[in-house]
């Protein structure tokens, strides 16, 4: 009996050995995820030993998008941290959520061998609500630091933007934007590395590039020209804004001209007063009516577009047009007569007014269609 007891006492001493044991080996393993610091640490420590897969395990994905284990390392990669022999810390602030969440937050300045410093980043440590055993507070790293804040995609107005073929919300187009011609995506969050970006408008070409999101904001609208579509839209708006224009010149009627011209109405009546007076310059014309005006063989040069800041919020495009014409009217010639009642005697004669010339216009896109917003044009000579 007393050998009975005297082994149960040992077998018991060996127990709580053992389970002092296993205790201590489990403080020590999870202590340093119990403190904020020591959480971080650790967690450098993986970084600059390579070890993304333990760096991965300590990770809060709670408050930023989802990242795969691969996507991860993809993401980490770029800070290089395994060039990096050794870190400083700085707790920069300990604060709580709305919903009673703890965070502290380090700024982190990594160092070579020699002690220069080499970069620096900012870290988040979050209190989690699951305690480890049950007993001891865990702390994890927030994954912001894999990831770019707020980045900025600027876009001609009016197109749509596609990262990673998935389409950006309108709720991220920015309200402090300040040119009306062009449209701000302010992405909350982006995994640092590359993202495929697609840009389509109804009158640009479309742009598909990659974007190295750690490079910071970026702005496509340079990088977009005139659809061939929009171009054809532009010339056959000129073709139709110059017949106006001859059409007035000879009927001097100018009441129609605003439907097309209602941005340069002034300088149009300028140009119909001017070309009225050429093709009326002859003492002898009394009278004319309009017959038929041409315009054919045209060529159109574009200039690259410009986002410029208007009210409308306009896409400008300066356009040359050379072209040939020809504008026929009948007209009353006096012969130099006199008929038996008295009068000057006239005939009607066709006259016809052909040649080449060459016009410039500012075309502006905006509420889903183009308008002239300017027009220079010189007068044509009369040829008979």
């Amino acid at each position: 009996m007393k050998v009975l007891r005297r082994l149960l006492i040992k077998f018991i001493i060996f127990v709580l050995v053992v389970a002092a044991s296993a205790g201590a080996a489990c403080l020590i393993h999870y202590y340093p995820q119990s403190v904020p610091l020591s959480a971080l640490e650790q967690y450098l420590q993986f970084l600059t030993d390579n070890n993304l897969e333990k760096a991965y395990e300590r990770l809060d994905q709670s408050e930023n998008t989802r990242m795969t284990q691969s996507e991860y390392e993809t993401a980490i990669q770029t800070g290089k941290y395994v060039l990096y022999d050794s870190w400083e810390i700085e707790e920069t602030a300990r604060r709580q959520g709305t919903n009673g969440e703890s965070y502290v937050d380090y700024h982190v300045v990594f160092l070579n061998s020699a002690g220069t410093s080499q970069t620096e980043t900012d870290f988040t440590v979050k209190r989690q609500s699951d305690e480890i055993l049950g007993v001891m507070t865990q702390w994890k790293i927030l994954s912001s630091h894999c990831m770019v804040a707020n980045l900025q995609i600027t876009v001609p107005a009016g197109s749509t933007l596609y990262l990673d073929q998935e389409e950006a919300g309108v709720s991220w187009l920015s309200t402090e934007n300040e040119n009306t011609s062009r449209d701000c995506y302010v992405i909350p969050s982006l995994l640092t590395g590359t993202v495929s970006v697609v840009v389509r408008n109804p009158i640009l070409e479309s742009l598909e590039t990659t974007l190295a999101t750690a490079d910071g904001d970026v702005d496509y609208c340079d990088q977009m020209a005139l659809k061939e579509s929009a171009m054809s839209a532009c010339k056959e708006l000129a073709v139709t804004a110059l017949k106006q224009i001859y059409v007035a010149s000879v009927t001097e009627n100018t009441e129609d001209l605003e439907t097309v011209f209602e941005s340069c109405m002034d300088e149009v009546i300028e140009i119909v007063e001017s070309q009225s007076e050429e093709f009326y310059r002859e003492d002898t014309v009394t009278h004319a009516d309009f017959v038929s005006v041409g315009i054919y063989d045209y060529e159109a040069v574009f200039a690259d577009p410009v986002f410029a800041n208007g009210e409308n919020g306009a896409i400008t495009a300066d356009m040359s047009f050379s072209y040939h014409y020809n504008v026929q009217n009948d007209e009353r010639v006096e012969t130099g007569e006199i008929w038996a009642d008295g009068e000057n005697a006239w005939e009607v004669r066709t006259v016809s007014h052909a040649g080449e010339a060459q016009a410039s216009f500012v075309m502006s896109y905006y509420d889903e269609e183009w308008h002239i917003d300017s027009v220079a044009l010189p007068v044509i000579p009369e040829s008979e």
